[in-house]
């Protein structure tokens, strides 16, 4: 998939996927490459190393981090509806319906950085 626009969404969205040792147990469930494994660069240093070989100059990274998180949240409630729904059987799709809260939540609290309570 290929879009135009601005390139930090792109990694806003990838970065949501990124699952570090520290994170939760509803973010290390979504867990599909090593990511957490020692050695592996964390959200934060995956940023900065794209901000250095890029040249782009993005300032506080906070607002891409919340929208590839809250876009990853709508994307599994909608497969977990799905699943509901007898649309799909995949019976992974089962365990998605406590996870879409769960990224919602760890948007609303990278949002508190930039000031937002609610």
């Amino acid at each position: 998939m290929a879009t135009l626009g601005d390139p930090l969404i792109d990694l806003g969205n990838s970065l949501a996927y990124w699952v570090q040792a520290d994170d939760d147990r509803f973010m290390r469930a979504l867990r599909r490459q090593p990511t957490d494994r020692p050695g592996m660069l964390t959200r934060s240093e995956v940023t900065e190393y794209y901000r250095q070989r890029s040249g782009y100059a993005a300032g506080d990274f906070t607002f891409y981090e919340v929208f590839g998180l809250f876009r990853l949240a709508v994307i599994i409630q909608q497969i977990y509806i799905r699943y509901v729904r007898g649309q799909t059987t995949d019976p992974r799709f089962a365990l998605m319906g406590p996870m879409a809260p769960a990224l919602a939540l760890a948007a609303a609290q990278v949002a508190s950085r930039l000031g937002f309570k609610g």
